[in-house]
């Protein structure tokens, strides 16, 4: 199998040639014959990538460590959800699954596109086909710093066991997290390759935005999903009892999000006013590299992450590839820069573009802002020689106003009028949202004052905002309904269902900006008032955190098949009052790539939206007799105030953003 697999790896590299040389000689010369042996060449590619991971599937599967990858990420009694999902698990089994999705997306270009009759897909292919191509080079082995997924020990040497996938990447999150991510990023790849292959085309209007439209929303919702994964893995699994630190890994999915929120938000403005044409197209190609920039940042090992789990020094070969293509979009924005120019202006600043506009200058400037907080140890090495990594209060200094003034514009932007706002519109639709924004806002200053919270005025500003949105996008709902239902003679529930299902794109719109505002709201409550607790303590020594107090009750020892869980049980009482108990615990890993390793196994207990989070400090293997010679634990014990509040905007967010990816496009309807 291993053979076969790099046999299609190989055959790949001229199924691809093929596709782009035919692709391309087919549609300058309107040869119908060699499009359609292009697209089966895209086709092709896409069977030998499937055929190629389905061999190092099985290898993982029937434990064959002969292969060096499978002997590298996995072992014999690694359970075989973990066995499977190895694949991702360090380079060379992370590039071929980038690869398979690249080739499975191509296919599927070829497949929804069968009928068209402009070919303006069948010009995507090509640049589609180049990413694949890149890709395929990479997983050869040819290329320096990476080796083939496929290729085996040297001489038939085949070790008896592997050294195991790392522990912390043996947990159920890591299942779901990064496969999510490269979707997301992979995606990206084809709402690209559509505003390439209109500039090639010369079909610069709004056609291939209507073409990649629910491509992009299929990228957002799952980039959203990955990146709210990756937070919720690392609040378990750390034991830091945080969710986002601004960690490179984290910043390198986060970029291209922000990019592809300002696009989604700019491509409106082009369907609705016919502008920005040239704005889109270098929006959509910042998101594309940004994909391959994170990629470049992670793996190059040139920035350290907690998250980084698969370096090596293929990282310059990313640079050289965003360097081409970066050039290759603007050779053909130079020749096509008549057709880009835009008919229409801005008429007012008062009016939704404007509103849009400034929406796509805060979420540039914000991944411009994080790109070189992220860099910046790179620079700072360039410079003086020695890295100087950034705190994690920078972001959190630098983001905050940009952060607020773009949750403002998630209410702003959707009453605010095309072309120009007049003064009885302004009064009509802004007045109550601004009215509650105040009342909430000075009941927020109220109970804060009173809870000895004397300097928040960003909570304060943040409490205003979010109010704002949510009275705006609530009075949108309330009234179209209302129209509704009048115009229909129905009840108002219907015709609010009537509203959102005959404008899916513009309410789904609503409902992922009423889940920003949850978000907002629970980083605001878990990030900026938790409380943290450190001790050492012994058996029946306790320690308090706010209403909580905790008692160490006994300590336990578990044997698992492949490593051993050794923790401590807790009494938890809050006002005096019994609340069970909790078990955070140390897991020992007996193989861990280079030995040993142990991980942190936080118990967290929900507390209605707060959660009490206790994570211990290292410990022997053999917890209990630890605990009843008189050793000491060492604990750490958090609050977090509203963190489960996070969550639940995502999940609203993702029901949004899946609501307005399911509307069939309409010219106009924005």
């Amino acid at each position: 199998m291993a053979e076969l697999g790099q046999a299609a790896i190989w055959l790949s590299v001229f199924s691809c040639l093929w596709a782009m040389a035919m692709l391309w000689m087919g549609l300058r010369r309107k040869n119908y014959n060699a499009v359609v042996s292009g697209r089966n060449g895209v086709v092709g590619t896409f069977a030998l990538i499937t055929l190629a991971t389905g061999a190092l599937i099985y290898g993982f599967v029937t434990d064959d460590f002969s292969m060096k990858y499978v002997a590298e990420v996995s072992s014999t009694d690694q359970p075989m959800m973990y066995k499977i999902t190895a694949l991702w698990g360090r380079m060379s089994g992370s590039l071929l699954f980038w690869l398979w999705l690249v080739t499975l997306f191509g296919a599927l270009v070829v497949w929804t596109s069968q009928r068209a009759a402009d070919h303006l897909a069948d010009y995507a292919l090509i640049p589609i086909s180049i990413v694949q191509l890149f890709f395929i080079i990479l997983v050869t082995g040819l290329i320096e710093g990476v080796y083939n997924p496929l290729e085996r020990f040297p001489n038939d040497r085949a070790a008896l066991d592997g050294a195991g996938m790392n522990p912390l990447l043996q947990t159920p999150s890591m299942v779901f997290h990064p496969p999510s991510l490269y979707v997301g990023f992979v995606s990206l790849t084809v709402p690209f390759s559509f505003a390439i292959g209109a500039l090639a085309a010369g079909k610069t209007g709004g056609e291939w935005i209507v073409k990649s439209r629910r491509w992009m929303m299929v990228s957002w919702l799952v980039l959203t999903l990955g990146i709210t994964l990756g937070g919720n893995w690392a609040y378990r699994e750390l034991g830091w009892g945080g969710y986002w630190a601004w960690d490179p890994v984290e910043n390198a999915s986060f970029m291209p999000w922000l990019l592809g929120t300002a696009y989604l938000h700019s491509v409106m403005i082009q369907e609705k006013r016919n502008m920005l044409k040239l704005w889109n197209i270098i929006l959509i190609t910042l998101a594309f590299e940004f994909t391959l920039l994170g990629t470049f940042i992670t793996r190059s090992g040139i920035v350290s992450s907690v998250h980084a789990f698969a370096q090596s020094d293929i990282g310059h070969y990313f640079l050289i590839y965003i360097g081409l293509s970066t050039l290759g979009v603007i050779a053909l924005i130079a020749y096509r820069w008549n057709d880009l120019k835009s008919p229409n202006r801005l008429e007012s600043l008062l009016s939704r573009e404007s509103a849009f506009l400034l929406n796509n200058w805060m979420l540039v400037g914000l991944t411009l802002i994080i790109l070189w907080g992220t860099l910046w140890p790179i620079i700072t090495e360039g410079v003086t020689g020695e890295k100087v990594a950034v705190p994690e209060s920078f972001f959190n200094q630098v983001v905050i106003i940009p952060g607020l003034l773009l949750l403002l514009l998630t209410g702003i932007g959707p009453i605010t009028s095309w072309k120009k706002l007049t003064p009885s519109n302004f009064r009509r639709m802004f007045a109550k949202p601004i009215v509650f924004g105040l009342i909430g806002a000075v009941l927020a200053l109220v109970y804060l004052a009173l809870n000895g919270h004397t300097s928040a005025v960003y909570s304060v500003l943040c409490v205003f905002a979010g109010i704002f949105v949510l009275a705006a996008i609530s009075d949108e709902f309330y009234r179209g309904a209302k129209l509704r239902a009048k115009r229909q003679e129905t009840g108002f529930v219907d015709g609010l269902f009537r509203l959102v299902k005959r404008n899916k794109r513009r309410y789904g719109g609503y409902i992922v900006h009423i889940g920003i505002v949850i978000v907002y709201i629970g980083i605001l409550g878990s990030k900026g008032y938790y409380l943290l607790e450190s001790k050492g303590l012994q058996h029946g020594e306790s320690m308090e955190i706010g209403k909580f107090n905790l008692t160490v009750e006994s300590a336990f020892q578990e044997e698992h098949p492949n490593f051993s869980l050794g923790g401590v049980v807790f009494a938890v009482e809050k006002d005096g009052k019994p609340m069970g108990t909790m078990r955070p615990a140390r897991g020992f890993y007996h193989k861990a790539g280079q030995g040993e390793q142990d991980t942190i196994e936080s118990s967290i207990r929900h507390f209605g939206l707060n959660d009490l989070y206790i994570a211990l400090g290292p410990l022997p293997e053999n917890v209990p007799a630890h605990l009843e010679s008189g050793g000491i634990v060492s604990v750490q014990v958090y609050h977090n105030p509203l963190v489960n509040v996070v969550w639940l905007g995502v999940a609203v967010m993702m029901i949004g953003g899946f609501v307005a990816m399911c509307e069939k496009h309409a010219k106009g309807n924005v």
